[in-house]
């Protein structure tokens, strides 16, 4: 794995290698596409009107993460950065 940032820039690209066993989300090859957001509720809720739902909005440390499908079958992670851990 290796993130990539422009200097001065908050957006962070991750490379990821897998084994050829491997199953990707979509028929691309691509694994995933993620994106910050501030609301992930809301943001979830908009998404799943259009995009089929894969995982539902759960916290892991001090993020909130849900999952939807693009129309290939890839997979789109929504992530919104908690303000303090809770659990």
């Amino acid at each position: 794995m290796a993130w990539l940032r422009t200097r001065g820039s908050k957006q962070v690209l991750e490379l990821n290698w897998y084994p050829r066993s491997f199953k990707h989300g979509g028929k691309s090859g691509l694994d995933h596409l993620a994106f910050e957001v501030k609301d992930l509720e809301e943001v979830y809720r908009k998404m799943t009107k259009k995009y089929r739902r894969l995982i539902e909005p759960f916290q892991e440390g001090r993020w909130m993460l849900g999952y939807v499908a693009d129309p290939d079958g890839n997979w789109i992670e929504l992530c919104e950065r908690l303000r303090k851990k809770t659990k």
